[in-house]
């Protein structure tokens, strides 16, 4: 009998975002800025030394873990996963585990075209690609490199591949107002989900407001035509088996292959139908994105506990997940929690 993982708010747990490194091959303005221009602190970005990075050994473990905890579906994040060399091997492993119905990554798409074939075959189940941009002066503004063409190059090899995949921009006032109705664009020539995300009040995100999703909503009707909500189209994605729920208000637009979304985080709490718990390159668990870590993976896993170990402390842990994260204590950046 499959276990389920509940929290004390009654709230089923059932996905796992893993950030497998804090490294990044971007610099975009609101995450990991270049060099020239540091974080408002005056700091700039210090990785992690690779000892303190959690082996694919080590990560399998508590996949398997999880696993017997509740967890259904896993997605892997960073930094960027596509610089971690042993990511197929970390896709493969988790996606055999026989409870665990999808592992999915979220990446800029940089370089996901060459290495997408051997990530498929080790059972990748979808690809959430960050684009904030169709303009390449744009995309370089915001990202701190020209990465635009490899971005596209990677949806393309997705689609090409039958893996689903999302389009996930940040709006950011003033920089990429021009390229909201570009980005939606891609939804009406390919069957893609392509989402607006709310900025988030966490780390480099501080400095630039949140723009709100009416105001892209409405730039979009007058551009392609009155919305739809799509009763059909789970909140998550409809192309991938899961339950219906994420965080998401999912939309159609007239002659479009593929569906809009928005996630406000910021201006509509979702904390009510929050599924999800999180774990840091170096292996601390986050049951809220707002809060600080609640938990030390990477210690349980070195003092040699076992999966079914690891299963019972994480759901002790679960229990201690906060019923909101409307006020955030979290100051580090996004991309040293998991982007």
């Amino acid at each position: 009998m499959d276990r389920i993982l509940k929290d004390s708010w009654g709230r089923t747990i059932d996905y796992l975002r893993i950030s497998v490194t804090d490294r990044c091959n971007l610099r975009c303005m609101y995450c990991m800025p270049e060099r020239e221009n540091p974080f408002p602190d005056g700091s700039f970005p210090e990785f992690l030394d690779s000892r303190e990075l959690l082996t694919a050994k080590e990560w399998l473990i508590f996949a398997r873990a999880a696993a017997l905890a509740g967890i259904r579906k896993i997605r892997l994040t960073g930094g960027e996963p596509l610089t971690r060399p042993d990511l197929p091997e970390l896709v493969r492993g988790m996606a055999a585990l026989p409870q665990i119905g999808q592992v999915v990554i979220t990446t800029n798409a940089v370089g996901l075209a060459r290495k997408l074939p051997a990530l498929q075959a080790a059972g990748l189940a979808g690809v959430n690609v960050s684009l904030d941009s169709m303009d390449r002066d744009v995309y370089r503004r915001i990202a701190g490199r020209d990465g635009l063409d490899e971005a596209l190059a990677g949806v393309r090899a997705c689609l090409e591949r039958g893996i689903p995949v999302k389009i996930n921009c940040v709006p950011v006032e003033g920089i990429n107002d021009s390229q909201w109705i570009p980005l939606a664009k891609l939804a009406r020539e390919w069957p893609v989900q392509v989402r607006f995300i709310e900025m988030m009040p966490i780390g480099g995100g501080r400095e630039f407001p949140p723009v709100k999703s009416s105001r892209i909503l409405q730039r979009l009707e007058q551009a392609f035509g009155p919305v739809c909500a799509d009763e059909h189209c789970c909140n998550d994605n409809s192309q991938e088996q899961q339950s219906p729920k994420g965080p998401a208000q999912i939309f159609r637009l007239p002659g479009f292959c593929g569906t809009i979304g928005f996630i406000s985080a910021v201006n509509c709490g979702l904390c009510s139908s929050c599924n999800r718990i999180r774990v840091t390159a170096e292996g601390k668990l986050k049951l809220c994105l707002h809060h600080p870590a609640g938990g030390d993976v990477r210690a349980q896993i070195r003092m040699g506990k076992t999966p079914e170990e690891l299963s019972r402390w994480l759901c002790e842990m679960v229990r201690e997940k906060p019923r909101d994260g409307v006020h955030t204590d979290e100051s580090r950046p996004m991309w040293k929690i998991g982007g």
